[in-house]
């Protein structure tokens, strides 16, 4: 299969691209402490360009919930993102099991 020069933003399906996820993300924080882990996380995701898989994300997490399809805790490395634990992609908090992202974005 062929994907060309596929893109998501070309198929309307997917997520609305005016959304800023940054500000999504840190909208969801409810302290300080968490504030300044999902900042330090959205510099690497920024810095790697992947602000619009953040964006899909959230759009593949709102989807499953609204179709009540059931996903796993989380697995691998990812769950050491706070912010995907903000996005509800996994149910551990690495904060509170003081998991270093960097174990993620490598």
């Amino acid at each position: 299969m062929d994907l060309g020069n596929f893109s998501i933003y070309s198929t309307k399906l997917f997520f609305d691209s005016t959304l800023d996820i940054a500000k999504y993300i840190l909208s969801l924080c409810t302290t300080q402490e968490e504030l300044q882990r999902c900042g330090d996380e959205l510099m690497l995701y920024q810095s790697m360009g992947l602000f619009d898989l953040l964006c899909y994300l959230k759009y593949l997490v709102d989807t499953m919930e609204a179709s009540n399809i059931i996903w796993g805790v989380g697995r691998g490395s990812s769950v050491a993102s706070f912010v995907l634990f903000k996005l509800r992609i996994h149910k551990v908090n690495s904060m509170f099991y003081k998991l270093n992202v960097t174990e993620f974005l490598r």
